[in-house]
């Protein structure tokens, strides 16, 4: 029996879904998606029927749908790359704004998170994020700012923060 072209794309999202969970969850086996429904793409979505505490029937009924898409949904909500970052947000805390010694909160977690991605480019070493700013981010701090011929004060303000997210930004082109 031939499958139609609807047939094949709604497979293909099953899938798709099945193969994306499989990434998270040793329980589901991935399967490739190419539309096709056979045994593999059926024992996977019976696994995850399974793991859900739904009837395993290994057949895609409303119920099995709706979650099915939900668990995709979440998962590339969980799981996808960092987005690129933007410029200083100077209209938070102006343009002369400076984050130093002892802060802590979404721009230091940024900077932390910043230097471990661009440690990669850098060869900084070993380093844990603590969440606040300490002596240790400010450190790695001087030594982007030296590499990159901005003043090493060891204080991220504007011109540090543009830089740091540029450079991020184009290690996430890269990887694309």
């Amino acid at each position: 029996m031939a499958t139609n072209i609807f047939e094949k794309d709604a497979i293909k999202n099953v899938q798709r879904y099945l193969r994306q969970l499989s990434f998270h969850d040793d329980t589901i086996t991935p399967v490739p998606i190419d539309g096709v429904w056979a045994d593999q793409t059926r024992r996977a979505l019976m696994q995850f029927q399974r793991a859900q505490g739904l009837p395993v029937t290994g057949t895609v009924d409303n119920n099995t749908w709706a979650i099915l898409k939900q668990k995709y949904d979440e998962s590339v909500a969980l799981n996808s790359p960092p987005l690129k970052l933007d410029l200083f947000p100077r209209n938070i805390y102006g343009a002369e704004y400076e984050i130093s010694l002892g802060e802590s909160g979404f721009l230091v977690d940024t900077v932390q998170y910043l230097l471990g991605e661009l440690g990669r480019l850098y060869s900084f070493p070993e380093y844990a994020p603590s969440g606040v700013y300490d002596e240790a981010t400010a450190a790695l701090v001087r030594d982007f700012q030296t590499k990159n011929k901005i003043s090493a004060t060891g204080k991220v303000g504007r011109e540090t923060w543009d830089a740091m997210a540029a450079q991020h930004n184009l290690l996430l082109e890269s990887e694309e």
